[in-house]
C-alpha cells in the first residue's frame, strides 16, 4: 500500500508541471500561428503576441518556469512555422531569437518582482518599459545575425527592424497578459462614486471607435495618434485592466492598418517599403503603447491613493467600521431611497463593562475587544445592513427593510455570538458581552431621533442587568417619530 501511494504521489507530482508546460506550449503555438498569418512586410509579423504571452506566463506563474516548458514552447514555435510552410533550419534560427528575448525579459522581471506584483509606484512603469526594451534589444541583436541569410537584410537593418517589431508587440501584449497581477484591485468601501454612468462609458467607447474609424480618411502621420483623446477619456472611466485592453486594441488596429494601406501615411499612399520606415513606424507605435500604459497606471496609482484617503476619512481607524459621520450619511442616503412606510430597525450596541476592561487589563486589550466585537457584529448582519462605530465602545446599526421581529432576531444572534466568544490577548482571556437597544421605525424618519430612541432602549437593557436585547416600548412614540 505504501509503495502504491508513493507511486500515485510521484505521478501526480510529475503530471502538474507536464500539464502546465503543455498548456503554455499550446498557447504559444496558437498565438504563433496567429502571428505568422499577420505577416505583411519583410516576412515579419505585424502582430506577434506569442513572445509576450510566454514571458507573461513564466513571470506570473513561476512554477511553469521549467526546462520542460522551455523545450515544449520551442517546439511549439517551430511547429507553427513548419505548419505554415517554413523549413527546419529557418524555423530553428527565427524562433531561437524569440527565446533569447523571453529569457532576457524574464531575468529582469524576476530581479524586480517585488516592484511588479503588484505595481505600487510610478517607477514600476519605468521598470516595465526597461523590460520591454531589454527583451526587444536582446531579440534584435540575435535577429541581426540571422536577418541577412533569412530575410535579405543587412545586419544593422535586421537589428533595428527586429528590435522595433519586438518592442511594439511586447509593449502591447505584455501588459495585457500580466495585467491581473500588475494592477492592484481597487477596494473602495464606498464605491457608490463609480467613475461615470453606463451612458457616459458607452459614449467614450463610441468616441474611441469613431476615432479609429476616421484614421483612413484623415491620413498622414497625425492619423496615428487620433485615438489618444478618446482613449484618455476611456482611461478615466474604466478600470485599469479594461483601459489596457482598449489601448491594446487601438494600437493593434494601427499596427495592422498602416502596412496594408488602410491608413495612408503619405499623400500618394506610398507603403512602408523600407526596413527603416517600418522599424520607425513600429517603434513609434511601441512608444504610444508604453505611453498609454503609463497613463493607465498613473491613473490606477491616483485611484488607489484617493481610495486610501477616502477610507481613512470615512472609517474608524481601529475597527475599520464606518465612523459616526459616514454612518449617518450612509444611513440617511438609504432612508431617502426608500418608499414611505418602509419598515426599518435601528440598533444601539454597547460593550458591557468596557471601562473595567481598560482599567484592569490595559488599553491594548480593550482595543482588541473592540476589534473582535466589530468583527462579530459584521458577521451577524444581513447584506445591505449599515454598521458604524460612534465612538468608544458604542456602535450603531440600521437594518433597512426589517421589522421588529427580524430586528430582534438579528440583535439576539449578535448578542449570543459575542457572549459565546472568549477573547484572548496574549495570556489574558476574558469573557465579554453587549447590551442592545432597538427601535422600529418607518421611512421617512428623523434618523437622530431614531438613534436616540434606540439609545433609550439600550440604557433599559443596561439597567436590567446587561447582556440582553431590549426593544423600545412606546409604539405611539415610534409612529409619531416616524411620521
Amino acid at each position: 500500500m505504501d509503495s502504491s501511494a508513493a507511486g500515485v504521489s510521484t505521478n501526480s507530482g510529475f503530471a502538474r508541471p507536464l500539464i502546465a508546460a503543455a498548456l503554455t506550449a499550446a498557447i504559444v503555438f496558437a498565438l504563433a500561428l496567429l502571428g505568422i498569418h499577420s505577416r505583411t512586410a519583410f516576412d515579419l509579423a505585424s502582430l506577434w503576441p506569442a513572445n509576450a504571452a510566454l514571458l507573461g506566463i513564466l513571470a506570473i506563474y513561476p512554477k511553469t518556469n521549467s526546462a520542460l516548458t522551455w523545450v515544449l514552447s520551442a517546439l511549439a514555435y517551430m511547429a507553427a512555422d513548419l505548419l505554415s510552410g517554413g523549413d527546419l533550419l529557418r524555423s530553428a534560427a527565427l524562433n531561437a531569437t524569440n527565446l533569447v528575448g523571453v529569457a532576457t525579459g524574464l531575468a529582469l522581471i524576476r530581479l524586480w518582482a517585488s516592484r511588479f506584483f503588484p505595481m505600487t509606484r510610478p517607477s514600476s512603469v519605468v521598470r516595465l518599459s526597461v523590460v520591454v526594451l531589454a527583451a526587444s534589444l536582446a531579440c534584435g541583436i540575435a535577429g541581426g545575425f540571422v536577418a541577412g541569410p533569412l530575410l535579405g537584410l543587412d545586419r544593422l537593418e535586421g537589428f533595428f527592424l527586429w528590435t522595433a517589431s519586438e518592442a511594439v508587440n511586447y509593449a502591447i501584449f505584455l501588459p495585457l497578459v500580466m495585467g491581473g497581477r500588475l494592477i492592484k484591485a481597487r477596494k473602495s468601501a464606498l464605491a457608490d462614486e463609480k467613475d461615470g454612468s453606463l451612458a457616459e462609458k458607452a459614449t467614450a467607447i463610441a468616441a474611441l471607435a469613431a476615432s479609429c474609424g476616421l484614421m483612413p480618411f484623415v491620413g498622414g502621420a497625425g492619423a496615428l495618434v487620433l485615438y489618444l483623446p478618446a482613449f484618455i477619456w476611456c482611461s478615466t472611466l474604466f478600470s485599469p485592466r479594461i483601459a489596457l485592453v482598449l489601448s491594446g486594441l487601438a494600437a493593434m488596429w494601427v499596427l495592422f492598418a498602416v502596412p496594408v494601406g488602410l491608413i495612408p501615411l503619405y499623400v500618394d499612399n506610398v507603403p512602408l517599403d523600407s526596413p527603416w520606415d517600418l522599424a520607425s513606424f513600429r517603434m513609434g507605435i511601441a512608444s504610444l503603447a508604453l505611453g498609454s500604459l503609463a497613463m493607465v497606471m498613473l491613473n490606477a496609482f491616483w485611484q488607489e491613493a484617493h481610495d486610501e484617503i477616502e477610507h481613512r476619512a470615512n472609517h474608524d481607524f481601529l475597527t475599520g467600521l464606518l465612523n459616526r459621520r459616514q454612518f449617518n450619511a450612509t444611513a440617511e442616503a438609504s432612508l431617502v431611497r426608500q418608499r414611505d412606510g418602509t419598515p426599518n430597525v435601528a440598533l444601539a450596541v454597547d460593550v458591557d463593562h468596557f471601562k473595567s476592561i481598560n482599567d484592569t487589563h490595559g488599553h491594548p486589550l480593550g482595543d482588541h475587544v473592540l476589534q473582535v466585537v466589530a468583527g462579530l457584529l459584521t458577521a451577524g448582519l444581513r447584506k445591505g445592513d449599515i454598521l458604524g462605530r460612534l465612538g468608544g465602545e458604542e456602535f450603531a446599526i440600521i437594518l433597512p427593510g426589517a421589522g421588529i421581529e427580524e430586528g430582534t432576531r438579528v440583535a439576539e444572534r449578535i448578542r449570543e455570538a459575542i457572549a459565546a466568544e472568549t477573547l484572548r490577548h496574549g495570556e489574558v482571556a476574558i469573557a465579554t458581552s453587549v447590551s442592545i437597544g432597538l427601535v422600529e421605525f418607518q421611512a421617512p424618519a428623523n434618523l437622530p431621533r431614531m438613534l436616540s430612541l434606540a439609545d433609550e432602549a439600550l440604557y433599559e437593557a443596561k439597567n436590567a442587568g446587561r447582556n440582553r436585547v431590549v426593544a423600545h416600548k412606546s409604539a405611539a412614540l415610534l409612529k409619531a417619530a416616524g411620521a
